[in-house]
């Protein structure tokens, strides 16, 4: 349970290191880095509290609502890429 802890906090740290280098970045490409920002302040408060069932069961949620959303990105890019002329 402690290693589950201490992988927990690890990846907060990485969130973290996210957030300060796409916020470094922001002062030049706002309008690019701004949505991974707060995407990675999002995740980071939902790793620093994943002791809570309440917050699990919303990250999986949240994960599985992401796999759908990448999945139909993934479809309507290949047909946008290899449509006929």
């Amino acid at each position: 349970m402690a290693e589950e802890k201490d992988l927990i906090f690890l990846t907060a740290l990485v969130a973290a290191g996210v957030i300060l280098a796409s916020g470094l970045a922001a002062f030049l490409q706002w309008m690019v880095v701004i949505p991974v920002t707060l995407v990675a302040i999002l995740f980071t408060g939902l790793l620093l509290r994943q002791h809570s069932d309440k917050v699990v069961h919303f990250s999986e949620n949240l994960e599985k609502w992401a796999f759908i959303a990448a999945l139909l990105f993934f479809i309507v890019a290949f047909i946008v890429l290899y449509k006929p002329a």
